[in-house]
């Protein structure tokens, strides 16, 4: 029997630790809207959610059979961002229990956040919560190409970790993720995953595990709910 340890834990901070998804939603249906795009809420789960503002104006668009060329994508992006930072200036409220599951986290493995948000916006709403010391790293859309569902934003995550400290063989890193690109990209970097919220659970089986959030985690918790076959955690 293999004895693992967890490692370290990396989020994404929308929908995971902050309640952004209905800001990013309303923000990108927004914009579209004024462009004279409507969109279901079935068609936005099925090519927006959890991806990048770019990926996601482009699988909006794509569903209308319209292409856009960079410069527009570039304009509409900074649109939508530009709503979106509006929400987080009034004031972006952390999921029930996050604080708390963050810190008693922090105590027992490195934590990270791998989101889809722009840098800025997560560590200005870590510095109100005053939880920016809990993260060993930062990973927003701009510092990793391309977005999820590619392994490229957890790479860059993974990269951050190991300057500091390697992963040690024995190691498990967990993502904790919201969305099915989420899920993908963890799994393609060869991490396991949890999914918490409203993810269809035939899209959110592709996880490890599913919660309905992040309340009440612990190390303990997670182990047991991506352990596999033959193994025992420290």
């Amino acid at each position: 029997m293999s004895r693992r340890v967890i490692d370290a834990v990396l989020l994404e901070f929308d929908g995971v630790l902050a309640d952004t998804a209905r800001a990013r939603r309303e923000a990108l249906l927004s914009v579209l809207g004024e462009e004279g795009f409507r969109l279901t809420p079935e068609e936005y789960r099925e090519s927006c959610a959890g991806l990048a503002t770019p990926d996601a104006i482009r699988g909006a668009l794509r569903r209308r059979a319209v292409l856009v060329d960079d410069t527009d994508l570039e304009l509409l992006t900074l649109r939508v961002d530009r709503v979106f930072s509006a929400h987080v200036g009034k004031g972006i409220v952390l999921v029930d229990g996050a604080r708390e599951t963050v810190e008693r986290l922090a105590a027992r493995v490195r934590l990270g956040i791998v989101s889809r948000s722009p840098r800025r916006d997560v560590e200005f709403v870590l510095s109100l919560a005053q939880l920016e010391h809990a993260f060993a790293c930062v990973i927003g859309v701009e510092d990793a190409f391309p977005g999820k569902p590619d392994a490229a934003p957890y790479h860059a995550a993974l990269r951050r970790l190991e300057r500091r400290r390697p992963v040690p063989p024995e190691g498990v890193v967990v993502a904790i993720e919201d969305s099915i690109v989420g899920i993908q990209a963890a799994h393609a970097a060869g991490l396991r995953c949890i999914v918490v919220g409203d993810v269809p659970a035939h899209l959110a089986m592709e996880a490890e595990a599913i919660v309905p959030a992040i309340t009440g985690l612990d190390v303990a918790t997670i182990e047991a709910l991506v352990a596999r076959e033959g193994e025992r955690f420290a």
